[in-house]
């Protein structure tokens, strides 16, 4: 009988363990054969978008080159259009005589030889109805031997520019003058096929040799080789089914193509480009390789952890059977009821003294959107206790304004705050709240009406005035409250997403104690003040304060004051108007890292209004300001000491004093002085006699003159103040210098 039990609990507990093993691991399991779908479906999209980004690109370029070899044949009508000659040979034919013909031929066949992509040139005058050709010559209608072309005259007789596609050549025909309103006669140019294809092939460094060009008529442009006949003819065939925008796989001669086509503007010719569906598979199966490899290692990790996890949840069972066993052998089934009873007794106890914290998450979610479920919110807060009875409802968010980091972050102070709003706002309505984050409150308010009526506007100020007056008495804070639209329990969750959207950019509204969102709905048609801006800009460049002050005055005043545009465009505009005074700052070369960290554009999102943002943008304009007068006060210094050392460098040999040189730059003697040692560091007097003395070293080692000459020539009158100043800058007299050199 034991051996028996034991081998019976033996297999429940086997049993039990293969269960939880199975069930953990397809826990595993199922989510990562999903994602593997998803990512092997969003692989094999890349894929293709990668191959067809490719051929666009391709046939872009293919385009590009049409565009631009017929870009060259408008161009010779031109050129042709302003030849003498031919205006007067298609106005007055009648005058045109053959030597004139001649003449004109010859000067036709000339551009034509300089131009290789054309093959030969006609010229037809529709008032004699005579070929000039570049070639051969002058032939009238009834002679001329490219009966096609006439044909095609006489076809398109009202048309101004078409082609024709025929077995060797493609032939464009365009109507001359260009300069005139009523054509008097066609250009004819022909061009070989495999001249045209081949110009094609090198303008876009050869491109893909399965890339074909169809005309308008479904003709195949491009040559081919006798073994491509048979696609192609298939190609033709299959043309209606050829998608311009996507790819389509398709199978010509046991091959599978993607067929990717794209129509040229202004011809309508086709660009049709064939892509193996080999090259596809290639890849795909290199990264479904590698895809293959991560799934095989994370279905190992997942079974490692399913094992893990059936482990740890299979011994408290263990355990619990063992403690009601005793002795380690089982007691009845109904013990193990008794026992997982009294454990759910326990559990409910553990989740009735857990409600409010329950409510406050289960509130948080509702406004955060993290309830999928939107028709269960009601059923959801009725488990919690929580009972609303209108069909109304609105989101109140409190922001406390003036707090520390310290208090923000105190859980025990949030709990005060939280209380103490709560408690206010419940004896005036039916709300239910939670905390939020850091500094803000938010709170469910439940409404019998649909809109928020001057009643309802009267009853919150009301609540916000006892609130607010415990906030600043009590707790030294002060307090905000926004108050969103009124709608149904599915849109709380946009209700607080309207709030929040109106949180970030507060710094662009009005300053008030309660902000309520249907007052900023009426927004105006955004324009952007460029004229306001180039104003600033201009302030700011010439260090015009005043003018300044006064640009953002009428800023504030158009837009931010009086005015209701949308709050991220006015935001963004803030952003723009100081990005582009530093952005001038950087192209005029100025070096703005000194005061960089005081103009931080992005600091005005710390800004609670918009009497702050004026503040905030005043004092960064005034920097900037401050920043431009010191640069231009040291440019302005830069100046003087420079001007100051060329007069002394110029006027050495005169007896000169910085009296003298001060009044030739029209400044004080004292203010130089300063300015001249503050930049050199030096005293003017010690530069001049250091440039002296270097003169005169020079003077006693190219020339034989005497002591007094040389005191003389740089500027010393008497000889023995010149060898005072020597001695005292080289530690040697003038004569003990010459000596020694």
């Amino acid at each position: 009988m034991y051996v028996i039990g034991y081998t019976k609990k033996l297999f429940f507990n086997g049993s039990l363990f293969r269960k939880q093993l199975l069930s953990y691991f397809i826990s595993v399991l199922i989510p990562t054969l999903m994602i593997v779908s998803v990512y092997s479906y969003t692989i094999s999209e890349d894929l293709k978008s990668q191959i067809k980004q490719a051929s666009d690109n391709s046939g872009q370029r293919v385009a590009k080159s049409v565009e631009d070899l017929i870009g060259q044949i408008n161009y010779f009508s031109l050129q042709l259009s302003f030849l003498p000659d031919m205006n007067r040979m298609l106005k007055s034919p009648s005058e045109f005589t053959m030597y004139d013909y001649y003449q004109l031929k010859e000067q036709v066949r000339n551009q034509v030889n300089s131009n290789e992509l054309f093959y030969s040139v006609y010229i037809y005058s529709a008032l004699n109805e005579k070929f000039m050709t570049s070639r051969e010559g002058l032939f009238d209608i009834a002679s001329f031997y490219d009966k096609p072309v006439l044909e095609q005259i006489r076809l398109h007789s009202n048309e101004t520019f078409w082609y024709q596609v025929r077995d060797d050549y493609i032939t464009f025909y365009k109507a001359i003058p260009v300069t005139d309103a009523r054509p008097l006669g066609t250009l004819i140019i022909n061009i070989k096929k495999d001249m045209f294809i081949n110009t094609l092939y090198n303008l876009n460094n050869n491109v893909d040799q399965r890339m074909f060009i169809m005309d308008s008529h479904a003709q195949i442009i491009s040559p081919t080789s006798e073994d491509e006949n048979n696609t192609i003819n298939q190609l033709v065939v299959a043309k209606a089914t050829i998608p311009s925008e996507t790819m389509q796989k398709i199978h010509i001669d046991s091959q599978t193509y993607f067929v990717h086509s794209l129509t040229i503007k202004g011809n309508g010719w086709t660009i049709v480009n064939l892509i193996p569906y080999d090259l596809y598979k290639e890849r795909l199966f290199s990264k479904m390789s590698s895809l293959l490899l991560i799934v095989l290692v994370v279905f190992l990790i997942g079974l490692a952890i399913a094992y893990v996890f059936a482990v740890k949840m299979y011994n408290p069972w263990k355990k619990i059977i063992e403690v009601l066993s005793g002795s380690g052998e089982s007691k009845q089934t109904a013990d193990e009821f008794l026992m997982v009873s009294g454990a759910i007794s326990s559990m409910i106890d553990t989740i009735k003294q857990n409600e409010p914290v329950m409510k406050d998450h289960l509130i948080s979610d509702i406004l955060r959107n993290n309830v999928s479920d939107k028709g269960s919110i009601s059923t959801r807060l009725e488990q919690v206790g929580i009972v609303f009875k209108e069909p109304n409802y609105a989101v109140i968010v409190a922001v406390f304004e003036a707090m520390s980091q310290e208090e923000a972050e105190d859980p025990q102070r949030k709990l005060i705050f939280y209380s103490m709003v709560s408690e206010t706002l419940k004896t005036y309505m039916h709300v239910e709240g939670t905390i939020l984050d850091r500094s803000k409150l938010g709170f469910i308010v439940n409404l019998p009406r649909s809109g928020m009526g001057e009643e309802w506007r009267q009853l919150i100020h009301k609540c916000y005035t006892d609130m607010n007056a415990i906030a600043q008495a009590q707790l030294n804070v002060s307090l905000q409250l926004i108050v969103s639209d009124v709608g149904t329990i599915d849109r709380l969750h946009a209700a607080y997403e309207q709030i929040r959207r109106m949180l970030n950019y507060k710094a662009v509204i009005n300053r008030n104690d309660i902000v309520f969102i249907q007052d900023h709905k009426n927004e105006l048609k955004f324009v952007y003040p460029l004229s306001l801006q180039k104003q600033l800009i201009h302030s700011v460049t010439t260090m015009n304060r005043e003018k300044a002050i006064q640009c953002v005055n009428d800023l504030f005043e158009q837009y931010l004051y009086n005015a209701k545009y949308p709050l991220e465009k006015l935001q963004g505009m803030i952003v723009v108007f100081m990005s582009s005074i530093v952005n001038e700052l950087l192209k005029d070369g100025h070096d703005i890292g000194s005061i960089y960290k005081h103009v931080d554009i992005y600091k005005l999102n710390e800004c609670q209004n918009n009497d702050e943002l004026y503040q905030f943008m005043i004092t960064h304009i005034s920097e900037i300001i401050t920043f431009l007068e010191a640069i231009q006060d040291k440019q302005v210094t830069n100046l003087y000491v420079s001007k100051t050392i060329a007069y002394m460098e110029d006027l050495y040999t005169s007896n000169i004093s910085i009296t003298d040189i001060a009044q030739l730059m029209g400044v004080s003697s004292g203010h130089l002085s300063r300015t001249f040692k503050a930049e050199t560091g030096k005293s003017m007097l010690e530069y001049l006699t250091e440039y002296r003395i270097e003169k005169s070293k020079d003077l006693l080692r190219r020339s034989t003159a005497s002591l007094q000459e040389i005191s003389q020539a740089v500027g010393y009158n008497d000889v023995q103040s010149f060898i005072r100043f020597f001695k005292k800058c080289e530690g040697l007299t003038p004569g003990e210098y010459r000596k020694k050199i």
